[in-house]
């Protein structure tokens, strides 16, 4: 959610590359500072404390956009041009999912506190769509461990399956109508989250082929 709209992140990584040491620790304290500076950008520079908290939601929710687009592409991009760096964030693509979790976390809060100095309260669509992120958010999240995968089987790749999609769709579509509605300030936003659908797409389409050669 932007500034008052529903937004929430992805998928949270089934094993795949060898993963080294865990990085959640760190990553997630990373994510959680990283957000906080945003908080207290935001409010040092707003014009009035309606203002302040609704840029500080905005800006919270960009940072968590820029970390969730690793998560969404990072093993299409790897597959498609592997290279050290698409390796090494496909090895830690469940840290940095659970540190999309945290700073969004703190989004959610800042969002929360631009409505109540606001004195409103967000739109039922909001509330239904962005609510219904954030459940997925946390459902991801919370079964982001290896037992978790063994325990669900096919269940844990279909929830995050369709949760990485749905909150991919979320971003999408609230950066396509910020772009229409308020400019181009919106647009690489947007730009952004097609290209790292294209790339999964144009990843999967190759993968079928071979998929079929192999049976």
């Amino acid at each position: 959610m932007e500034g008052g709209s529903a937004l929430p992140v992805a998928t949270f990584p089934e094993p795949a590359l060898a993963r080294p040491a865990s990085m959640t620790a760190r990553l997630c304290t990373a994510a959680a500072f990283g957000a906080l500076l945003a908080v207290g950008f935001a409010l040092w520079g707003g014009a009035s404390t309606v203002e302040s908290w609704q840029r500080a939601a905005r800006y919270t929710a960009r940072f968590s956009f820029l970390l969730f687009l690793p998560v969404f592409a990072a093993r299409s991009w790897n597959a498609l041009s592997p290279s050290t760096l698409s390796r090494a964030l496909l090895r830690q693509r469940r840290s940095l999912g659970l540190a999309f979790a945290t700073a969004h976390t703190v989004h959610l809060a800042g969002l929360a506190t631009f409505f109540a100095v606001k004195g409103t309260r967000p739109d039922p669509v909001t509330l239904v769509v962005g609510g219904g992120a954030y459940l997925t958010l946390y459902a991801m999240a919370a079964t982001s461990t290896d037992a978790a995968v063994r325990r669900l089987g096919r269940n844990w790749r279909r929830l995050h399956t369709f949760g990485v999609y749905y909150l991919w769709f979320v971003f999408a579509f609230t950066y396509g109508t910020r772009t229409l509605e308020r400019g181009l300030g919106y647009a690489p936003f947007l730009a952004a989250a097609i290209a790292a659908l294209g790339l999964r797409l144009v990843s999967r389409r190759l993968r079928q082929p071979r998929a079929a050669a192999a049976r």
